[in-house]
């Protein structure tokens, strides 16, 4: 089964192609512009996890975290733009918002007193970290562009 990043790959090369056959329409640009954004979101996770210091040294693994969670803090609040919204579909959003930020808040806490105890523990831990947030991250987004 394809990953929601290789899936968003497919999709891509897809619009891609209307773009440069030139089919694709304006109802569907707002779309493009999301999907692109969400590949660089899965694909920005990737690197974090994959740039995530082993070691058990709070100062190494210091900046590291600060990257991720502006990263993170800036999700929560930007590209609130897409499909125009009744009562049911913004108390949706509200929802959607309300279980990121949630989420989003209850890994700072976890990491205000995070504590390696083996180098790889923080590499686990911003696994853990961005594979629960995502999926609401996600579920947030759909709320405006579904896809």
């Amino acid at each position: 089964m394809a990953t929601t990043l290789e899936q968003y790959y497919q999709m891509k090369q897809q619009l891609t192609a209307k773009i440069d056959n030139g089919t694709l329409n304006v109802d569907q640009l707002l779309g493009y512009q999301e999907l692109l954004y969400r590949i660089s979101v899965l694909e920005a996770c990737m690197g974090f996890v994959k740039t995530a210091p082993l070691t058990t040294s709070i100062g190494m693994l210091g900046y590291h975290y600060q990257v991720v969670e502006a990263f993170f803090g800036n999700l929560v609040q930007e590209r609130q733009i897409g499909m125009p919204a009744d009562e049911h579909l913004r108390n949706q959003r509200g929802t959607a918002l309300g279980n990121l930020q949630t989420v989003f808040k209850s890994f700072q806490k976890q990491f205000k007193s995070f504590q390696p105890d083996k180098p790889e523990a923080y590499r686990a831990a911003i696994t853990k970290m961005i594979n629960t947030i995502l999926p609401a991250w996600l579920q947030y987004r759909y709320t405006y562009i579904p896809f």
